[in-house]
């Protein structure tokens, strides 16, 4: 029993230590893994990514990421250095492997020389422009890089000179270096972090304005616009698809339309329909490769001083060289024109559009008969664009775009109706018809202008419809008609829906006195109506909307400004 006890006890005390030298082993193991990540990190510095800058007998000019600048000498087509630390992929998602093992590490070093005899030569691998790596203690270069820079600013090449390009900057201009080839005046191009070279060129052949594709617009989707679309055709389209006529007489397509009118009348659909058909005119019925150029006016201002400008400059730059490419007509649209090419010295806190109309107008007359660009200026405020810009040479015509007449309401309202379900006791032509006509009702007014000696002219459906407001209607009317076909199963657009949507459009519009302008006053008032615009707007008038029992302008000095416009007008 004893010896037995005495048996136990010494395996007891074995598996004691035995356990314990595990444990020490395991320790030692992980302090060993510890040391050689250690050795790792120390044989495998944080690299330095840089940018060259020069090369120039026997040395470089270097750029770190973080901006320091370096001159170091070229490493050589024999240097051990980059044979034997040539940085792998792997350095875009941390520090490179380092294989302790004795002949594996040799057979890597083998494989590194090996391949970088394959590479490409030292004057490629090194050449201006060219991503490389640092040695972050001596600066030396251990290697290039095969990625990219990770970003930098992107400014608007304004001069080519030799080896560096002047580009503008936030406003300013800068004398960059440069290692893109083939660069061009108005291409956009990246700079390295630092910003001092610029190592990447954008495709700047259509501009950031131009349409993929040309808007499938025919002439016959425009309703009620039939004169203005003969002259636009025989000033834009016909020198084009009869060119031998037009150069017998020495006849030049316009160079610039001016469309102007009230909103929601068909402007920028015009626009569109220019383009698509003189695209057909000239056999271009593709893509648009840039044949219609649509820039809305605010998108051309900038806040740094000079981009205006370099902006009017990229956009003709790109129609010019579209249009001199393969010789088809080059549509500009400018939106909204009247936000960029205000008159001159109309603003009291800006005098941006003392730059921006010189821009816009060295432009226009830098372009020549053979150019094929013609520029379209939209615009309900014609009145204040500056009048240089409207002359002839620049703007050759000017196109009034006017609310529909009760014909042209019908044909819009057909067009808008067509394709649309139609209730069986409606024919569209006939719906069409009938709507123009309830519009054009004497007895349907939406203001009265008001004096002491009572209603001076009123203002009806007719002053204030539009082909924007026409389609609001149908638009309305198909929203009625569905929800009474989910509730009662009946399809079909009816004409007490038009007429109950026609209401409702006047009577939003209505309570905005601003949808008024001045060929509006016109209409009702003959020549003096400006005059009256003016007296309602300074405060003297009283503009009472008929359909909400509201008058939008009192004024207790109503008796002398109106004899004051009696006097006028006599």
């Amino acid at each position: 029993m004893v010896n037995n006890s005495k048996g136990l006890k010494t395996n007891t005390n074995s598996k004691f230590w035995g356990n314990m030298i595990d444990k020490e082993k395991e320790e030692l193991r992980k302090t060993v893994i510890l040391l050689e990540e250690e050795v790792c990190a120390l044989r495998s510095p944080p690299y330095l990514p840089a940018t060259i800058l020069d090369t120039k007998n026997g040395s470089m000019r270097v750029v770190t990421d973080s901006g320091e600048i370096y001159e170091i000498p070229t490493p050589k087509e024999s240097s051990k250095e980059v044979y034997e630390t040539r940085v792998p992929a792997s350095l875009g998602d941390g520090m490179p492997q380092v294989n302790f093992e004795g002949g594996q590490g040799k057979k890597q070093k083998k494989a590194q020389k090996s391949n970088a005899k394959r590479s490409e030569p030292v004057e490629e691998k090194y050449k201006c422009g060219r991503r490389v790596i640092l040695n972050p203690m001596t600066k030396a270069i251990v290697g290039y890089s095969e990625f990219s820079s990770t970003g930098g600013e992107v400014v608007g090449v304004e001069e080519i000179l030799e080896g560096k390009i002047r580009v503008l900057s936030k406003g300013e201009p800068r004398i960059v270096l440069n290692s893109v080839e083939g660069v061009k005046v108005g291409d956009e191009v990246m700079l390295d972090p630092r910003g001092a070279i610029a190592v990447y060129r954008f495709e700047k052949k259509k501009t950031r304005y131009a349409l993929e594709e040309i808007p499938t617009a025919p002439w016959d989707k425009i309703g009620g616009l039939e004169a203005a679309i003969g002259k636009i055709k025989a000033e834009i389209e016909d020198p084009f698809a009869h060119k031998e006529i037009f150069e017998k007489y020495g006849r030049k397509p316009a160079k610039g339309i001016l469309l102007y009118g009230p909103p929601g009348c068909g402007k920028t659909l015009i626009a569109k329909s220019i383009a698509y058909n003189l695209a057909k005119a000239v056999g271009k019925d593709g893509g648009a490769n840039g044949h219609f150029i649509k820039v809305n006016g605010p998108e051309i201002l900038d806040k740094w001083v000079g981009n205006s400008e370099a902006n009017i400059r990229r956009i003709y730059q790109a129609a010019r060289e579209t249009a001199s490419g393969n010789g088809s007509p080059v549509v500009v649209f400018i939106d909204e024109a009247e936000a960029v090419l205000k008159t001159r010295g109309s603003g009291i806190s800006t005098d941006v559009y003392d730059s921006i109309v010189p821009q816009f107008l060295a432009e226009m007359d830098g372009l020549n008969g053979e150019a094929n660009v013609i520029t379209i200026l939209a615009s309900n405020r014609e009145d204040i664009i500056d009048p240089a810009i409207l002359r002839d040479g620049r703007v050759d015509r000017r196109i009034n775009i006017p609310r529909p007449n009760q014909e042209g309401t019908s044909e819009i309202f057909l067009i808008y109706l067509k394709g649309k379900p139609i209730s069986k006791k409606g024919d569209p032509k006939a719906i069409a018809d009938e709507m123009a006509a309830e519009i054009f009702k004497k007895d349907n007014i939406v203001y009265s202008l008001v004096s002491k000696d009572g209603v001076m002219g009123n203002f009806l459906y007719s002053h204030l419809i539009s082909g924007a407001m026409i389609r609001g209607i149908v638009d309305r009317a198909c929203g009625y008609a569905i929800h009474r076909e989910l509730e009662k199963g009946a399809s079909g657009i009816t004409k007490e829906d038009l007429e109950k949507a026609t209401r409702e459009e006047f009577l939003e519009h209505t309570g905005f006195a601003q949808a008024l302008v001045k060929e509006d006053w016109e209409n009702v008032f003959g020549s003096i109506g400006r005059q009256y615009e003016q007296a309602y707007k300074q405060g003297y008038l009283i503009l009472e909307n008929i359909l909400k029992g509201t008058s939008e302008t009192i004024n207790i000095e109503l008796e002398p400004a109106t004899e004051t416009l009696k006097r006028k007008s006599g």
